[in-house]
């Protein structure tokens, strides 16, 4: 991109098809007051990752409250255990694929809000609210620290069976079994909804990082647009199914259990699917041909109300 701005408009515009006959693409930035801004650019230190940084801290610190009154506090007053050592590994284990989930549903939030907006307005020639603009703008920095999140999630999946809590757990298992005589008959059923669980969470991730190796400027500008956005938008909602499946098999059978709600506060992985539930819901409706069809047909050029075409 090449920014352009200037007071005299038949200048700026020869600038402008100077910059595209060089294969730039020009960005009108307004008048000679843009001038010092654009010249600041080169140096802002990552301006398009402040907002999905910031956001990723606030909800880092919510949910590392959420699960040490959760799963530390509440039994120490109440069982007298000591948990303090989930710290290490079982809370960062929990936030991990939270935030991941939460920040690859706010990648397509903002589409089906603006898909929302159009079919309102009847037209695509009106500018979206500011506060959509830079949401829009940013969702490749919140998709890349999503798949960051949940690259941190597979590695501290791959340790836990070195924990020692979880060795623990396992010999005092068998020793109690064989002090009893008694040997544990396999669930089929719970067998089947771990190797669910994990298949989903395998398949999920594989797209998740298709979808950053994609993202990339050295593979994107090998593709057509088309291609691009099949799978950014196509694959990139199948990645969000497969997550959000992923995580309720993994605990779905928690909602109605009533010690699941300690404090009545839920599982923190109950709080991680509103958003993506939301963005799956509104999607699906919008699929439905009679919403798909005028919103296609506003996309190609077409209005309801011809005046608002500014």
């Amino acid at each position: 991109q090449v920014f352009v701005c200037g007071d005299d408009m038949e200048a700026k515009q020869m600038v402008m098809d100077i910059a595209r006959a060089l294969g730039l693409t020009p960005l009108d930035q307004g008048s000679l007051l843009a001038a010092q801004e654009i010249e600041n650019y080169p140096l802002q230190l990552f301006p398009m990752w402040k907002f999905p940084v910031l956001l990723s801290l606030a909800l880092i610190a919510f949910f590392f409250f959420y699960c040490l009154i959760r799963d530390i506090i509440y039994p120490y007053v109440y069982e007298n255990k000591d948990f303090s050592f989930f710290i290490a590994i079982s809370i960062p284990n929990r936030i991990c694929p939270i935030l991941a989930l939460i920040l690859l549903a706010l990648v397509y939030l903002p589409g089906v809000l603006a898909a929302i907006i159009q079919l309102y307005r009847g037209t695509k020639y009106r500018r979206f609210p500011d506060w959509l603009d830079k949401w829009m703008l940013c969702r490749k920095q919140l998709g890349l620290v999503a798949l960051a999140f949940a690259s941190l999630h597979v590695l501290y999946t791959l340790v836990i069976p070195i924990r020692s809590f979880v060795r623990w757990r396992i010999s005092n298992l068998i020793v109690s079994q064989a002090l009893n005589n008694k040997t544990e008959p396999l669930n089929t059923t719970y067998a089947w909804l771990s190797d669910s669980y994990l298949a989903l969470g395998i398949l999920g991730f594989f797209l998740f990082v298709l979808l950053g190796i994609t993202s990339l400027p050295s593979v994107s500008n090998n593709v057509n647009w088309r291609e691009f956005r099949f799978v950014q938008s196509k694959l990139g909602y199948l990645t969000l199914i497969l997550c959000t499946a992923h995580t309720l098999v993994y605990g779905g059978n928690q909602f109605l259990r009533p010690s699941s709600y300690r404090w009545y506060l839920p599982s923190a992985y109950m709080l991680s699917l509103i958003v993506p539930c939301i963005v799956l819901v509104v999607k699906f409706v919008l699929i439905f041909p009679c919403l798909d069809k005028p919103l296609t047909r506003i996309r190609q050029g077409w209005e309801r109300n011809p005046q608002y075409s500014e």
